[in-house]
């Protein structure tokens, strides 16, 4: 990004997004850790705990995304980064006292996942902010440039997954350092992500969008989504990934790795790889550029992802299982990225947080459903059967996807879209 006008407003941008990246780093390890090895939860009571942090979505993305577009995304923003800090404030005051029980580690999941409603569309509405450039050279007029949405797109994922592997690296401490001194880590960080997004509040005006009533304003989101055939294909296809492939992440993975009997460094370690692999994707898609045709990558993305699901079915050792983490990562990065460049540049700016809490309600919420059910296999069979299934129902699934079309079409030119 090399005009040095935007360059404060993406400096900005991408500290306040590291920050909440770094807290959510800790809190992927911290949660199901305490859950596993100090309260000793089940497999399935272990699915409940995670999926309280993505259930609020299916209620709260929506109402997010309204409120982004009525209001100032960076004051949301602002908002709820305050309330993530309280929140494991709350808890890292509990644990001074005892040992959480079940049901508070499910309130405490809940009102974490209702925050980052409405943090999620919210912040990835700033990207708009960033990516603006003069149109004729004068500074008063500002358009969008599909090249530099892409940029901008990508610089926003190495700060999400570069926060989140140092967050990580942070919580592979937890058997040294314990669960309190890292909640409060998360309140530190989240406390400067508010500042800098509250920053950003001067850096551009609330979207002008007219006063509906909210049922409206919630139904004219989806309305658009129907409008774009690559816009909603992309949203089932991310729905699909949240069902499959975060549910597994998110469940069987801590189950795998709690059978290696190496403790909670060994799953931070795995969550280390799975973020390298995130940041070597996203700093090669810097260099080389997401190309023309991102629609096309989201779904070789989907088929790699098949594979890599079913290799690590059959059980690889405790080295092999972090490469093809890392592997894995690289191809979630790829995914991601490309995925919310479309979105980016297909929504219209009067809708654009409401469309992106649609994509991220899709992925979430199906998410939460996908950790349920991935506990209740792994409850009744081994984890690498639940890894066997859901490389199988990937590959299908890629299939048709491909014959489909919509997203395989999908040819984006430079400076703009054709579509």
């Amino acid at each position: 990004m090399a005009f040095p006008a935007l360059a404060a407003r993406l400096r900005t941008f991408l500290l306040g997004y590291s920050g909440t990246s770094l807290a959510t780093g800790l809190q992927v390890v911290l949660l199901p850790w305490i859950a596993v090895s100090l309260v000793d939860l089940p497999a399935l009571q272990l699915s409940w705990v995670q999926a309280s942090v993505l259930l609020p979505n299916l209620v709260f993305l929506l109402f997010g995304g309204a409120l982004a577009d009525r209001f100032d995304s960076a004051r949301v923003a602002t908002l709820s980064c305050i309330g993530l800090g309280l929140c494991h404030a709350a808890l890292a005051y509990y644990l001074l006292h005892q040992l959480p029980s079940l049901p508070l580690l499910l309130i405490y999941g809940v009102s974490l996942g209702v925050c980052t409603a409405f943090l999620q569309p919210a912040r990835d509405n700033l990207v708009q902010r960033c990516a603006r450039a003069p149109a004729d050279g004068d500074g008063r007029l500002e358009r969008i440039d599909g090249a530099r949405v892409q940029h901008t797109v990508t610089w926003m994922m190495l700060a999400q997954y570069g926060g989140q592997g140092v967050g990580m690296l942070l919580a592979s401490r937890f058997d040294h350092w314990g669960a309190e001194p890292l909640l409060l880590i998360q309140v530190g960080v989240l406390a400067l992500a508010a500042v800098f997004f509250f920053c950003m509040r001067h850096t551009g005006p609330a979207p002008s969008v007219p006063r509906q009533k909210l049922p409206s304003a919630l139904l004219e989101g989806f309305a658009e989504v129907r409008k774009s055939r690559a816009i909603l294909e992309l949203v089932l296809l991310v729905g699909f990934n949240g069902l499959v492939h975060i549910g597994v992440f998110l469940v069987v993975l801590p189950l795998m790795a709690d059978s290696y009997g190496r403790g909670a460094s060994y799953y931070a370690t795995l969550q280390i790889a799975f973020v390298l692999g995130t940041v070597v994707a996203t700093v090669a898609m810097l260099r080389r550029g997401q190309g023309d045709q991102p629609g096309r990558g989201v779904l070789m993305c989907l088929l790699y992802s098949a594979a890599l699901l079913i290799a690590i079915s059959f059980g690889p050792t405790p080295f092999g299982l972090m490469l093809l983490c890392a592997c894995w990562g690289a191809v979630a990065a790829a995914s991601a990225a490309l995925g919310k460049s479309i979105v980016q540049l297909l929504a219209p700016e009067q809708v654009r947080s409401r469309i992106i809490s649609i994509y991220q309600l899709s992925l979430f919420g199906s998410a939460a459903i996908g950790a349920l059910a991935a506990g209740v296999v792994s409850e009744f069979s081994a984890p690498l059967t639940t890894l066997l299934w859901a490389g199988i129902f990937s590959l299908v699934a890629f299939i048709l996807a491909w014959f489909s079309g919509a997203l395989r079409a999908l040819n984006v030119q430079q400076g703009g879209s054709d579509l």
